[in-house]
């Protein structure tokens, strides 16, 4: 894969090298451990509003649909804003990660509460659940990158890149149909009740896409090498570490759902 080629749409071709380009010379380079500190930082925000989100809808139920619009064109407008200015990362990173941690938070949120209506309990809740599912995907993938084990090939990001953005059509017609009340068979979560060949048959859509996700990761740890190896300098590292922000929150979103999907199917580990 060559330094100008991602699945992911932040760190895509055109994208990166122009960042590369017209980003503000410093005689400092780009390095991965600063990647790693804009991205450990950017999550750590994550966490922080996840909290405030969690509470704020917990004390307002009524205010989960104004959430999830908010957090959809605050990220699509940041998301865009990048796409055209990658310089702005800087100051657009944290509040992605802002909007998505408030999002994720008051999703986990209304997540337990149905479980809970179903008389189902995780044990610390299906947010810390999908966060330990997370860090071991994010391990998994740092893991098998590290070992040479997988590695994203030119045709190999093509690939990725078409499921990603197949998965991101699916998804944008479901919001859109939820708008209006219709709920996607399989992709929703409203229509998991329980088990069933309807849920096996969305379990299974959501590990597929969780597997997405994950190769995403892997392909943005290997740009993120890439692009410290060509010299890249250190004013670039926002971008890079927001490209990886990006697929951390899918494969935590993507998580959740698992989570709460095996829970339906399985019951969970305790019935009130």
């Amino acid at each position: 894969m060559s330094l100008l080629e991602s699945s992911n749409p932040v760190l895509a071709e055109g994208r990166l090298g122009p960042a590369l380009r017209n980003a503000s010379q410093s005689r400092d380079a780009a390095s991965v451990s600063g990647v790693i500190n804009k991205t450990s930082f950017c999550l750590m925000v994550a966490v922080a509003f996840g909290a405030i989100g969690h509470s704020v809808v917990k004390a307002n139920p009524g205010l989960l649909g104004v959430v999830n619009m908010v957090a959809f064109v605050a990220s699509l407008a940041v998301g865009f804003a990048i796409w055209g200015r990658p310089a702005w990362a800087a100051a657009l990173a944290p509040i992605y990660a802002a909007v998505q941690g408030f999002f994720l938070g008051a999703v986990a949120l209304v997540l337990d509460s149905l479980l809970k209506a179903k008389g189902i309990q995780l044990a610390g809740g299906i947010a810390l659940q999908a966060f330990l599912v997370t860090a071991g995907v994010t391990a998994a993938c740092l893991i098998l990158y590290r070992s040479g084990a997988v590695r994203i090939s030119q045709r190999g990001a093509f690939v990725l890149w078409c499921a990603v953005l197949g998965i991101a059509i699916t998804y944008l017609v479901s919001f859109v149909l939820s708008l209006f009340g219709i709920n996607t068979a399989f992709i929703s979560l409203p229509t998991q009740t329980g088990s069933g060949n309807g849920a096996m048959i969305g379990l299974a859509i959501n590990g597929v896409i969780l597997v997405v996700a994950a190769l995403t990761l892997v392909a943005d740890i290997q740009q993120v090498d890439e692009a410290v190896a060509a010299g890249a300098p250190s004013s670039t590292e926002w971008y890079l570490a927001y490209g990886l922000l990006v697929s951390l929150v899918w494969i935590y979103l993507e998580s959740l759902k698992l989570v709460f999907r095996l829970a339906m199917i399985f019951g969970g580990g305790k019935r009130d």
